[in-house]
């Protein structure tokens, strides 16, 4: 019986963690470059029951949140006309330098700084395959290798790594481990939107909520349930 107030608790709990990822998704449907999360859910224990005739099988005990990971679908490619726009196509992230060491991103809203450095919108600098600021006497012009005419440099873009990036804020990405060049294609004049589904988004949302209201139902009853039995065990 007690199980049921576990099960019932941690599909609240599973709703809420659930719906968060969700509405981080939601909030970024117009954010540049932005991969929507998905969750995954795992049992918080498999308990064995035996008895003298044999093993019972295993028994779930609740849901928990298991990971959320990034979506790598490509999001929507829309001309802008702007050269230091730079949008990618397939695989890869472009790397730049922060103040607390080497990020990565999808977004490609670049600009460039009065001495012909290529940054973000925050101003951090964009680096080539050198790790070094990618430097031009005038507007860019960027192939769709990376190359950027009138220098020997080239965009350094990374393939998305096997182990899951942490997400830094402002569009960055933080990866652990070795980083390989990627098989993308750059698309200058273009920005990549979001990828995150607006109606699947909304859909979700809503099932989250009858989910929410469907465990908070059964752990009412539980609570009624063990009242009950504490109330006829009080009449004997």
């Amino acid at each position: 019986m007690i199980r049921g107030f576990y099960t019932s608790l941690s599909g609240i709990v599973a709703a809420m963690d659930r719906q968060s990822v969700v509405a981080e998704n939601i909030a970024n449907v117009s954010t540049t470059g932005f991969r929507q999360s998905r969750t995954s859910f795992a049992d918080i224990g498999m308990e064995l029951g035996s008895s003298l005739g044999g093993s019972l099988g295993y028994l779930g005990t609740g849901a928990v949140l298991g990971a959320v990971s990034i979506d790598r679908t490509q999001g929507p490619i829309q001309e802008t006309g702007l050269q230091t726009d730079l949008a990618l196509e397939g695989d890869g992230l472009f790397t730049v330098q922060t103040p607390d060491g080497v990020a990565y991103t999808r977004a490609g809203t670049f600009i460039q700084a009065a001495d012909g450095t290529l940054t973000t919108e925050q101003g951090y600098p964009v680096l080539d395959t050198a790790g070094q600021p990618i430097v031009t006497a005038g507007p860019p012009v960027i192939a769709p290798d990376g190359s950027v005419a009138g220098t020997t440099q080239r965009l350094g873009i990374i393939a998305w790594p096997d182990v899951q990036p942490v997400r830094l804020g402002q569009s960055l990405l933080a990866v652990e481990g070795p980083v390989v060049p990627a098989a993308g294609t750059v698309r200058q004049g273009a920005l990549e939107g979001s990828n995150v589904d607006m109606s699947a988004a909304m859909t979700e949302l809503v099932a989250l909520q009858r989910h929410f209201a469907f465990s908070s139902r059964a752990l009412s009853l539980e609570d009624q349930t063990v009242g009950d039995a504490v109330q006829i065990g009080r009449l004997k």
